[in-house]
């Protein structure tokens, strides 16, 4: 029997209050599970949640809990959050190992050639 491998990516997924698809997505699958746990604290509690993601599609980061970590939120994702315009949750999704997409590089790209036409 074959395996089905998954790889798992949280991330926060920015939408604007007006419409019903989400404006994009940060990756912040660096954030470990316990630092989430210990944010998402109430919500897990109000949802009676026995685990991180379990049966609920995701966690409002509101404004009262962004100024609560914000020094931790902005440390750690490269966003400038605006609650005037965007609504902020954090979800996960699972992809199969066989389909998913590279999404990094292996190494930097190389330097290009400088000419003396480009330096004029």
């Amino acid at each position: 029997m074959k395996k089905n491998l998954n790889y798992f990516q949280v991330r926060l997924e920015v939408a604007l209050p007006t419409s019903e698809y989400v404006f994009g997505f940060i990756n912040i699958s660096h954030i470990l599970y316990s630092k989430l746990t210990e944010i998402f604290h109430e919500q897990l509690v109000e949802f009676k949640q026995r685990f991180l993601f379990d049966d609920i599609g995701g966690y409002v980061i509101d404004e009262s809990l962004y100024q609560k970590h914000k020094p931790y939120f902005d440390q750690e994702i490269p966003f400038n959050f605006d609650f005037t315009l965007f609504q902020y949750s954090v979800s996960i999704c699972s992809v199969k190992r066989s389909d998913r997409k590279k999404s990094y590089h292996k190494h930097q790209p190389p330097l290009l050639p400088l000419s003396e036409a480009s330096l004029t």
